[in-house]
């Protein structure tokens, strides 16, 4: 039997080091596992072919996610060369985010765009089925300069670049604000010597736009921390075809509408953004807010006059002090309601010919 104990010691020795190069692939692949692990995706899809002066072109910004993945806000920064390109509008219109902090900022003299948002629910990545539209963060709409800024136009098919900055980032859906692993995917588009006199991507999108923005509220508030304790009021809306443009405001007399409160001076239409210190501290003035779109779509919203009260809750005000305030705002309107009744009851009780006289001066007891 001891003939074959040198075979079987060679069959152990055989698995035994089989099983160590397992491990050691095992292990391998655990510590590199961090740098295989698939991060969001930020991407920029640009319209295909050759553009050339005068021409216009969508470049769409997409966000892709691992499906145990989801995002919840994103903080963006478009990079392109302002020789040869000029972005000229902004359009949320399809966009998975539903909370935007300021508007988008175009920067033509330093050649970004810049815009951030947020998704409450949290985005994680697209459906089976999806073909693909529901990952849009905006759209940013490129214009082939005319000529170059340095005079010298490219005799030859010239590739322009897009890319993200290096700020951009986005955060996970997770109540902590982590920052996701993310790659970035730029894009470029080829600028020519002469337009190619191509269908206007964003042209199309505005003329067909004749729906204006979302209906919305205005909110009033105040802080000692904020505008130096000045009321102010908060409003944002979307627009799902061509995006909000831009918002106007205007302050009125209720009394005599398109009339500054007080004065004999027409109430004028500002452009502002929100939040906005309003004019009329005494809050007696009625406030019109009006959204309107690239389309020239206008939605508007009203916020009545307060009728100089300014015990309006601060911004952060706990709900039981708000709900002790409404409380006693019903117990007072029912007092007066309740007092206005039985006013009523008792003049009905008295005699016409002392209805006129003083309360004090009639006789309960003895009415006759």
């Amino acid at each position: 039997m001891s003939q074959y104990v040198p075979k079987q010691k060679e069959v152990f020795k055989k698995a035994l080091k089989q099983f160590s190069g397992a491990v050691l692939l095992l292990t391998t692949a655990y510590l590199l596992l961090p740098t295989l692990v698939s991060a969001a995706t930020l991407s920029l899809d640009s319209a295909k072919g050759s553009f050339g002066p005068g021409d216009m072109f969508l470049v769409t910004v997409r966000l892709d996610t691992d499906t145990d993945e989801c995002i919840n806000a994103a903080d963006i920064t478009v990079k392109y060369p302002i020789e040869w390109l000029k972005a000229t509008a902004f359009s949320k219109g399809e966009s998975l985010l539903t909370l935007w902090p300021e508007e988008p900022v175009i920067d033509t003299e330093h050649g970004t765009v810049t815009f951030s948002g947020g998704i409450p629910a949290g985005y994680c990545g697209r459906v089976q089925g999806d073909p693909g539209r529901t990952n849009i963060l905006g759209k940013v709409a490129f214009s082939i300069n005319a000529s170059p800024l340095s005079g010298n136009a490219p005799t030859a098919p010239l590739s322009v670049p897009l890319t993200f900055a290096s700020s951009t980032k986005v955060l996970e859906n997770d109540g902590f604000g982590t920052e996701a692993k993310l790659t970035l995917t730029g894009t470029d588009i080829t600028r020519v010597r002469t337009s190619q006199g191509k269908t206007n991507e964003w042209l199309d999108i505005v003329r067909g736009d004749t729906i204006p923005p979302d209906e919305f509220k205005i909110e009033v508030a105040h802080d000692q921390a904020t505008f130096g304790g000045k009321f102010f009021v908060v409003f944002s809306t979307v627009d799902k075809q061509s995006g909000v443009d831009h918002y106007e405001v205007s302050e009125d007399d209720p009394s005599r509408l398109g009339f500054v409160y007080g004065k004999n001076v027409k109430s004028e239409w500002k452009t502002t953004t929100s939040p906005y210190v309003l004019l009329d501290q005494t809050l007696q003035s009625r406030v019109i807010v009006r959204a309107i779109d690239n389309a020239g779509n206008i939605q508007e919203a009203i916020l009545a006059p307060t009728n100089g009260d300014l015990s309006l809750p601060k911004v952060g005000a706990s709900n039981s002090n708000r709900t002790l305030g409404a409380w006693c705002v019903i117990a007072a309107l029912l007092g007066v309601v309740m007092g206005g009744i039985l006013l009523f009851i008792r003049r009905q009780r008295t005699p016409r010919d002392v209805a006129l006289a003083p309360l004090e001066s009639i006789d309960t007891e003895n009415p006759n």
